[in-house]
């Protein structure tokens, strides 16, 4: 379990609803820029703007459009365990071959309370689990040692880890040499892959996907400069996302190369006439169309 894994996101209609009819063109899409897996279910879905019932279709559908091609994660993190279980159930039952799951926030729980909720999940799951470090918007704060610790967990298999902080990957990867480390910075990646990370989970990638390929790709090869430069012209795209809204930038993007993504969910807002012609004018500078298979 290695490489490129594409965190898809979620189409919604301008309404707000669900529209898993437009998940099997998102799916295909990716696989033709040679994505190696799909995250489902996560931050980039809006996951947490979603009922468990919503994010059991998504499971259903994503499994149905993906017939085994490509390993799928299931992210199944949610405040109560008992919704986690659900989810767990579901990622099972469509043929998941793991899971995640971000901490339990919100409340302030103990870190006792948070090794529970994995001890707990990694015993009751069938599939291998890889925790999920996203302290910028979870607000759980670890440790190196506490990291380390979760990780040794029997059928913990290895972590997502959205931060910048290198050392730890370059810790863990010295403690459990086995450990499955997905780097989640995306303007990092280069980096994350030079400290021994097995691959990236990442929201651009949705935009992305084939610029993260290569960048993996070249890593691979031994070619450092190609790959940074790759991620030079990605960082480019993302200052953009980031000055007019990530989730939105991208779903508008995608709907411009032709692949319908939909719309985000409510309180986000849809973009302006400035922020749409400050993408549009980003992807012709950048030759996305030139790049995409």
């Amino acid at each position: 379990m290695q490489g490129i894994y594409l965190p898809l996101m979620t189409p919604f209609s301008s309404q707000g609803a669900l529209q898993v009819e437009k998940i099997q063109p998102m799916v295909e899409h990716h696989i033709r820029q040679g994505v190696d897996g799909f995250y489902i279910g996560g931050s980039s879905s809006e996951c947490f703007m979603m009922s468990v019932e919503e994010r059991q279709l998504v499971f259903s559908a994503v499994a149905s459009a993906n017939k085994g091609r490509v390993p799928l994660i299931a992210h199944v993190g949610a405040i109560a365990l008992h919704d986690v279980k659900r989810l767990i159930d579901s990622a099972v039952t469509y043929g998941y071959d793991a899971i995640s799951a971000t901490p339990p926030f919100y409340y302030g729980f103990t870190k006792a309370e948070v090794e529970y909720y994995y001890r707990t999940i990694a015993q009751y799951s069938q599939l291998p689990l890889l925790l999920y470090n996203i302290p910028g918007t979870t607000g759980v704060n670890f440790s190196h040692q506490e990291l380390i610790e979760l990780s040794q967990l029997d059928n913990v298999v290895g972590i997502k880890h959205t931060t910048n902080d290198m050392f730890f990957v370059e810790r863990l990867r010295n403690s459990l040499p086995e450990s499955i480390i997905f780097h989640g910075e995306d303007t990092m990646l280069v980096n994350g892959l030079q400290m021994g990370a097995s691959g990236g989970i990442g929201s651009t990638y949705n935009l992305m996907s084939a610029h993260y390929v290569a960048i993996y790709q070249s890593m691979v090869g031994g070619d450092i400069q190609r790959a940074f430069e790759v991620q030079k012209q990605v960082n480019r795209m993302t200052e953009v996302l980031l000055d007019v809204g990530v989730y939105q930038g991208i779903k508008y993007a995608m709907g411009i190369l032709g692949i319908d993504y939909g719309a985000c969910r409510e309180p986000f807002l849809p973009l302006d006439a400035t922020q749409e012609q400050k993408i549009k004018q980003a992807l012709e500078t950048l030759n996305f169309k030139g790049f995409i298979e």
